[in-house]
C-alpha cells in the first residue's frame, strides 16, 4: 500500500451522495469539474469533518444545505492550482503512487468538436488534443 490510505474513485450515479455514504462516507473530494451542481450534490457524500476542496471554477454558485455543514462539521474551501512548481509536485506524486489520467482524446481536426464536448459538460473526462 502506498501513500493513499483512502478509496479514490469516480462516482457514476444518479445519488452520488448515497453511493458515497454507503462506501463510508469521503474524508475528502477534490472536486475539479465546471459544473456547480455536480459539485453541491457530492458534499453530502463526506463523512463528519470531511472536507470538498474546490479546484474547478464554475460560473453558477454552489447550492449546499448549511445542515450538511453544521450537523457534520463538513468544509468547503477552494484552492488555486496551476503554478509550475504545483504541476511538478503532482506528476512527481502520479509517478511515485503510478496514477494514470483518465482523459478523452480528440484529433487535431477534431478539436473543435472536443472544445464543443467539453464546453458543453459532455465529456466525461479531461479532452486532450493529439497533434499529429
Amino acid at each position: 500500500m502506498g501513500i493513499l490510505q483512502d478509496v479514490i474513485c469516480k462516482v457514476d450515479s444518479t445519488d452520488p451522495a448515497a453511493t458515497l455514504q454507503a462506501l463510508g462516507g469521503a474524508n475528502v473530494i477534490l472536486a475539479t469539474t465546471s459544473d456547480s451542481k455536480s459539485m453541491s450534490d457530492l458534499v453530502g457524500g463526506l463523512r463528519p469533518r470531511g472536507k470538498m476542496i474546490v479546484a474547478g471554477a464554475p460560473t453558477a454558485p454552489l447550492e449546499i444545505s448549511p445542515l450538511l455543514l453544521i450537523f457534520g462539521t463538513r468544509t468547503v474551501e477552494g484552492t488555486l492550482t496551476g503554478s509550475s512548481s504545483d504541476n511538478e509536485d503532482t506528476l512527481a506524486f502520479s509517478v511515485l503512487e503510478n496514477i494514470k489520467p483518465m482523459i478523452e482524446t480528440v484529433p487535431l481536426e477534431k478539436a473543435a468538436e472536443g472544445y464543443e464536448r467539453m464546453s458543453s459538460n459532455k465529456a466525461r473526462f479531461r479532452v486532450v488534443i493529439l497533434m499529429n
